[in-house]
């Protein structure tokens, strides 16, 4: 199953070019680096915490990045991205209303119906929205043992690589 997601990895920067700022091939190398620690058996919760933390970072970059090349966006790029601190705090049920089901997007008249799901808004919010996700699932296996939390980390991940597909 492992070599099938890196398959999937290493398809997917094949795929993705230069055209968004955000640096896939970095993102994914993190992507990668993270699944492959979900699967020890003494969890390095304080490293894959890093690389999420990175990963956000990158998303945030890319949003505002992108904010700039497609100005008609720039309002809800700066908005997600502004508010990933925010997010990484959240719970998972609270991330899950408000940012994957998009109703915090309301705050600036935004419908997530509007939004094209497998488009380049949508992907990079989503760069910032699961590794969010994927931090607030590892603060939870580290405080339950739950590693039913882990494999939400790579249900994440995964996502969010489908959708950096998207950016070329």
């Amino acid at each position: 199953m492992f070599k099938t997601f890196l398959s999937g990895l290493i398809i997917s920067a094949a795929l993705t070019t230069g055209a968004s700022a955000l640096d896939a091939s970095k993102y994914q190398s993190l992507v990668a680096q993270t699944i492959a620690g979900l699967s020890a058996d003494t969890v390095d919760v304080a490293q894959l915490m890093a690389f999420q933390q990175d990963l956000v970072d990158m998303g945030v970059e890319g949003a505002r990045a992108y904010a700039v090349e497609a100005p008609e966006h720039a309002e809800l790029m700066n908005f997600v991205a502004d508010h990933a601190p925010e997010m990484i705090a959240m719970s998972l049920d609270a991330i899950e209303y408000a940012w994957h089901d998009g109703e915090a997007l309301e705050e600036i008249g935004v419908s997530p119906d509007d939004l094209d799901h497998f488009g380049p808004v949508v992907s990079h919010m989503d760069a910032i929205i699961h590794p969010a996700t994927a931090m607030i699932a590892l603060r939870e296996f580290e405080a339950t043992g739950n590693r039913a939390h882990l494999v939400q980390v790579k249900d994440e991940l995964s996502e969010v690589v489908a959708h950096l597909s998207h950016l070329n």
